[in-house]
C-alpha cells in the first residue's frame, strides 16, 4: 500500500537507482529524504457572503509536483480578491509562512498563529512556505485565486468583426432583414431598385443577390417573415413571396405589418371612417377587434417568439414604436394567438428597437457550474427624452422575465466605441458550428477585425475532448444613424462563454 509519504519518497527512490545503475554500490551512500511533512493537504478560502456567496466551498487544486494552488473555475468577473482570509491543511510543520506583495513591498503573515489574517490575492501569486515539524525540510508554494478578467455572460462583439451589408448598391437609404427557416434575407433599396440577398451561412458571409421588382411606393421596413411565408407592404397593398423574388399580391389594404405568429402575419387595418383594427393573414375566424390607444401602428421592434410552463401555446412579444397619434411608447405587447395584451413594459419610449431573445452565461455560485439564461436585448433605438429631445441611442438594455421588466445592461452588455448609435437596425440569431481554433479566429469572407481591448482569452476545461460545439451569433443590420443615413454594415457578435469550446 502507497501511503502519504511514500509518495514523496518514490520519485527520489527512481532517480537515484537510474543514477547507481551506471555506477559501483561502493561511490554511493542513499539517504532517504522524507518530504510528507511539507505537503499541503487542504486548501479553500473562508466563507465572507459579503464578497460571494459560498466563498468557502470553490475548489482549489493542489498541485504537489510543481507547488502550485489554485482554482480552475475561475471566480466571477468583479470579485473582490484583495481580502480574503484561508483554510490551510498540512501535516505535522512547524512554519507557514504566507507572503503577498503589498503596497509598502512584500507582506508576510504567520499563518499558525493567525489563521484569520486577510490576505491580498490582487496583486498576482502569493507564497506560500512551509517548514517541516523538524525543521529539516522545506518547500515554497505558489497559490493563485483566479477571477474571470471579462465577465463571462458579456456581450463580446467576435473581435468587432464588421463586413458590408449585401447588397448590389454602393449607397443603399434602406434595408431590413428577416430570418425564415434556417435563411437570412436581407432587402435593400437605392430608392429606385431594390435588392433581395440571401443566406444560409451568415457566418461564411455568403450572400447570393438578385434584383427584385417590386413597386416604387414599396415599404422595405415592412418587410416580414412568418414560417414560411415573406410579406411586405406597397402603398399599403400586402403582397406575399415564398422566395424573396417573386411576389404577388394578397388583396389586403393595411396601415402597418407588426409581426408575424406561426404562419400568420399580424398587423394593422384601418377603417373608412378612422378606427384602426387588429389585421391577420390569412384571416381564418379572428373577430374585428379595435387596437388600444397606445398600440404600436409603426416603429415597433420585430416579435420575439416564447414558450412557456405557463402557457398552453406560444407567446410572442413587440416592443416600442409609434401610437396613433404618432407618440413613442415604451411599452411590451403580447400575443398568445387569440389576442393582444399590453404588459408593465418599461423600455424608453422609442421606435426601432433591434430586439432578439439570446442565451447569456452566469455562474451559479451554489454549484459553481456555468448556466445559460434565456432573455431579451434590446439594442439603439430612436428615443424622445424631455430634457435632451430626440436622441439616437448606442444603450443595449437586458430583460430577464420575458418583456415585463427592462433595465440597461451592464458595462460589458454596452456596445463597443467602434460601433455608433442607430435605429431600425435587425438583429439576427445564427448557430454555426465552430471547431478548434475557431474561438480566435474571424472565419468567413468580408469580415473586417476591428481594434478592441481585452485581457481575457479562456480556454476550455472540459475533461474529455471536445472538436465541435454549436455556438448562436448574433447578427446586427444595418441601422440609422444620428444623421439620418443608413450604416451599411453588418455586426457579428456573441456572449462570451458561448464562444468557447464548452465545458464537459
Amino acid at each position: 500500500m502507497i501511503t502519504k509519504k511514500s509518495i514523496f519518497i518514490i520519485p527520489l527512490i527512481a532517480g537515484l537507482l537510474s543514477v547507481a545503475s551506471c555506477n559501483s554500490d561502493d561511490d554511493y551512500e542513499y539517504e532517504m529524504i522524507d518530504y510528507s511533512g511539507v505537503a499541503i493537504t487542504g486548501f479553500s478560502l473562508q466563507e465572507d457572503d459579503d464578497i460571494l456567496n459560498n466563498l468557502d466551498s470553490v475548489f482549489f487544486t493542489i498541485d504537489l509536483v510543481n507547488s502550485r494552488i489554485f482554482n480552475a473555475d475561475s471566480l466571477p468577473y468583479g470579485t473582490k480578491v484583495n481580502e480574503l482570509a484561508v483554510t490551510i491543511t498540512s501535516d505535522l510543520c512547524d512554519q507557514l509562512i504566507i507572503s503577498s506583495p503589498g503596497e509598502d513591498g512584500v507582506e508576510e503573515i504567520d499563518y499558525i498563529t493567525s489563521p484569520n489574517e486577510k490576505i491580498d490575492f490582487s496583486r498576482g501569486a502569493v507564497d506560500l512556505k512551509i517548514v517541516s515539524g523538524d525543521g529539516e525540510y522545506s518547500r515554497n508554494y505558489k497559490i493563485y485565486v483566479n477571477v474571470h478578467q471579462l465577465s463571462p455572460d458579456s456581450l463580446y462583439w467576435a473581435s468587432v468583426n464588421e463586413a458590408q451589408l449585401p447588397t448590389v448598391f454602393d449607397v443603399p437609404v434602406s434595408q431590413k432583414s428577416v430570418r425564415m427557416a434556417d435563411k437570412a434575407y436581407c432587402l435593400t433599396t437605392d430608392g429606385d431598385a431594390f435588392c433581395m440577398a440571401v443566406s444560409d451561412d451568415p457566418f461564411a458571409n455568403q450572400w447570393s443577390k438578385v434584383a427584385v421588382s417590386l413597386p416604387s411606393d414599396t415599404d422595405v421596413r415592412t418587410f416580414t417573415a412568418t414560417d414560411n411565408q415573406l410579406y411586405i407592404l406597397a402603398g399599403g397593398n400586402l403582397l406575399q413571396s415564398a422566395d424573396g423574388v417573386n411576389w404577388t399580391a394578397c388583396n389586403e389594404t393595411w396601415r402597418s405589418i407588426t409581426g408575424s405568429y406561426g404562419d400568420i402575419l399580424l398587423g394593422v387595418k384601418e377603417s373608412p371612417d378612422g378606427n384602426c383594427y387588429h389585421a391577420f393573414f390569412p384571416d381564418g375566424n379572428y373577430p374585428a377587434e379595435q387596437i388600444d390607444a397606445d398600440f404600436p401602428v409603426a416603429g415597433n421592434s420585430g416579435c420575439v417568439t416564447f414558450d412557456s410552463k405557463w402557457s398552453s401555446s406560444p407567446q410572442i412579444m413587440t416592443f416600442g414604436g409609434r401610437n396613433m397619434e404618432g407618440e413613442f411608447t415604451g411599452a411590451t405587447w403580447a400575443f398568445d394567438g387569440n389576442s393582444w395584451v399590453k404588459l408593465s413594459g418599461n423600455l424608453p419610449a422609442g421606435e426601432g428597437y433591434a430586439v432578439s431573445k439570446y442565451t447569456v452565461a452566469e455562474t451559479d455560485t451554489l454549484s459553481w457550474t456555468i448556466k445559460h439564461s434565456e432573455v431579451i436585448l434590446a439594442i439603439g433605438g430612436n428615443q424622445y427624452d424631455a430634457k435632451d429631445g430626440m436622441t439616437v441611442s448606442r444603450e443595449v438594455y437586458i430583460s430577464r422575465d420575458y418583456g415585463m421588466n427592462w433595465r440597461k445592461a451592464y458595462d460589458d452588455l454596452q456596445l463597443p466605441k467602434s460601433i455608433p448609435g442607430m435605429y431600425n437596425a435587425d438583429l439576427l440569431v445564427f448557430d454555426t458550428t465552430l471547431s478548434v481554433g475557431d474561438e480566435y479566429t474571424s472565419r468567413g469572407i468580408g469580415w473586417q477585425e476591428l481594434p478592441l481591448v481585452q485581457s481575457f482569452s479562456p480556454v476550455s476545461r472540459a475533461v474529455t475532448p471536445i472538436t465541435s460545439w454549436d455556438c448562436p451569433y448574433l447578427y446586427l443590420m444595418g441601422g440609422i444613424d444620428r444623421n439620418g443615413k443608413l450604416q451599411p454594415k453588418i455586426r457579428r457578435g456573441v456572449v462570451n462563454s458561448l464562444r468557447f469550446r464548452p465545458l464537459q
